[in-house]
């Protein structure tokens, strides 16, 4: 018997002495408690098992493509991503035990068949998007992109996966960069494009609309890093480190109203990556690479300080 399941009965047997429960009560704990034991590995490697299957499906089907694109027609390939999109986006369905299941945040499916029908969907929306891609000659990346992210959210809105929510990320920053191609615009306002989507994000999470909140904060604060990062290495002002260090300043204080560690984090990444740029720019980088490391390393020691205290002043939430 393992040390877990010694302290697991003596805390039953004393439960039992002091009459808290019977010791008919307590063998029906210990006979739960050895149910959920038996079941736990046989889940985890059915879930392992599927991610395997999927990643593999997904290698084989890149392979495939590139054996035989230049083989077969562009309406060839149009079918076949759709046919892959209805069967990817079936097996999802049928995973999660079929439409009546999917009923939104009232859904019943468990974590496992929930994960897996969202990594099916969730590919399914990739090979959608390709699908209208390759349909035309034109440039159609506007249009691929919406459609997968109409998909995405869709299928998350019919059954919350954390997976469709980063597919659904991922394809608006494909639609609205696809279409900021079609604007012409320089690069710094293509990027403060970017960082508008990212806040975008952020404010869905805060209004509740997205199931799974915190994820939602991390994947617009990504957006917003990358969006703002990109403004100072197409631009090279200090004024374009100010986006970082204003997104970094956001995110800290919305920490403050939310309990999403993911801001506290990005936070403090933002601070440790906008300063050294700020020195960097401020001395023409005449300190050097070692100084600058330096400077990196007090930054992220000083903003993690702050980030440790403003997790410490929190007061404990249920």
């Amino acid at each position: 018997m393992s040390a877990a399941a010694e302290s697991r009965e003596g805390a039953l047997r004393r439960l039992v002495e002091r009459a808290v429960i019977s010791p008919e009560q307590a063998a029906a704990v210990r006979a739960e408690l050895a149910a959920a034991e038996a079941e736990r590995p046989r889940v985890r490697w059915a879930e392992v098992i599927g991610y395997v299957g999927g990643a593999l499906a997904l290698i084989g089907v890149v392979s495939l493509v590139a054996a035989l694109w230049a083989d077969l027609t562009r309406s060839v390939w149009v079918a076949v991503l759709a046919a892959l999109t209805l069967a990817l986006a079936g097996g999802g369905v049928l995973t999660a035990g079929g439409p009546r299941a999917m009923a939104g945040r009232r859904h019943r499916v468990p974590p496992v068949r929930r994960r897996l029908a969202g990594v099916l969907v969730g590919l399914g929306t990739v090979t959608a998007a390709l699908a209208v891609e390759v349909a035309d000659a034109a440039d159609f990346s506007a249009v691929a992109g919406a459609v997968g992210l109409g998909l995405a959210a869709v299928g998350y809105a019919a059954l919350p996966a954390a997976v469709l929510l980063v597919a659904a990320a991922g394809m608006s920053v494909w639609t609205v960069s696809a279409l900021l191609d079609l604007t012409g615009w320089s690069a710094a306002p293509y990027d403060l494009c970017l960082v508008a989507l990212g806040l975008l994000w952020i404010g869905l999470s805060l209004t509740g609309v997205l199931t799974h909140r915190a994820l939602g904060h991390g994947l617009g604060a990504g957006i917003v890093l990358y969006g703002a990062q990109m403004t100072f290495l197409h631009a090279g002002h200090t004024g374009w480190i100010a986006v970082t260090l204003g997104a970094a300043a956001v995110f800290l204080l919305l920490y403050q109203r939310e309990r999403a560690t993911v801001l506290l984090v990005a936070g403090v990444l933002g601070c440790a990556i906008a300063v050294p740029e700020l020195v960097w720019e401020w001395t023409d980088g005449a300190l050097g690479a070692a100084a600058t490391l330096l400077v990196a390393g007090v930054t992220l020691l000083t903003a993690s300080g702050v980030g440790i205290r403003l997790h410490r002043g929190r007061p404990s939430g249920p």
